[in-house]
């Protein structure tokens, strides 16, 4: 009889114990994300802590330089983070062409919350006709940003991207490989004017003629930049 309670009881404590486990693990709130966060990568490092009222205080370190900043947090969706375009960007990071950063809370165990920086971000050109083929022109959609993009026969491209009255042109070639996708060569300029870095990458899902959705994201070989959190900090 004793044994059968044993079990009984251990069966209940078990229970209750995944059941706590699993309110925790979906727990994305700002009690979650609140705390001291560490990036470590190299020579580089960065100190973050977010607190309750949405501001985030950072620390980036590179050798004997440090650089101090404060901006403001934001909540994405259930356990996205947006930060403000104060954030200071490490190793392997895309910010958004308004310069914010954003990124994922992930949960080890789904206990243990990092914050994954995102590495790409995405910007749409809308086809100008109704011609079925990728040949023809586009146009860009960010704000205060006049963009075109021309995809040549000849598989080569000619891009314009305007701020007020300064603009940056360039040339340069695509291709499309089996399965679709539109690469650009390194001379793709980003919404900022300029052409991708090293380590960038410009490409699209098979448009079929339609718009074009272009992600800029770090190279696959480029490790993901994650911000581990401090658990006994405040």
């Amino acid at each position: 009889m004793r044994n059968r309670v044993s079990v009984i009881g251990g069966l209940i404590l078990s229970i209750v114990c995944f059941f706590l486990w699993v309110v925790a693990a979906m727990d994305y709130g700002d009690s979650v994300a609140v705390g001291v966060y560490q990036f470590a990568s190299g020579e580089q490092s960065s100190t973050l802590v977010l607190k309750p009222d949405h501001i985030f205080l950072q620390t980036r370190r590179h050798g004997s330089n440090e650089e101090h900043s404060e901006g403001t947090w934001r909540r994405i969706g259930q356990g996205g983070i947006s930060f403000s375009k104060e954030f200071l960007v490490v190793s392997g990071d895309e910010p958004e062409p308004d310069g914010t950063t954003f990124s994922d809370i992930h949960k080890a165990l789904g206990l243990f919350p990092s914050l994954r920086l995102r590495q790409y971000h995405v910007l749409w050109f809308g086809k100008t006709g109704s011609n079925s083929t990728l040949i023809g022109t586009y146009t860009g959609d960010e704000p205060d940003v006049t963009a075109t993009l021309t995809l040549n026969a000849d598989h080569s491209f000619d891009q314009t991207v305007a701020h007020g009255t300064t603009a940056n042109h360039a040339t340069g070639t695509w291709r499309q490989d089996p399965s679709g996708t539109i690469r650009f060569s390194s001379s793709f300029l980003k919404t900022s004017g300029e052409s991708l870095g090293p380590n960038e990458l410009a490409s699209s899902t098979d448009p079929r003629g339609n718009n074009l959705e272009i992600k800029i994201s770090m190279s696959e070989h480029v490790v993901e930049p994650v911000f581990y959190k401090q658990l006994l900090s405040r």
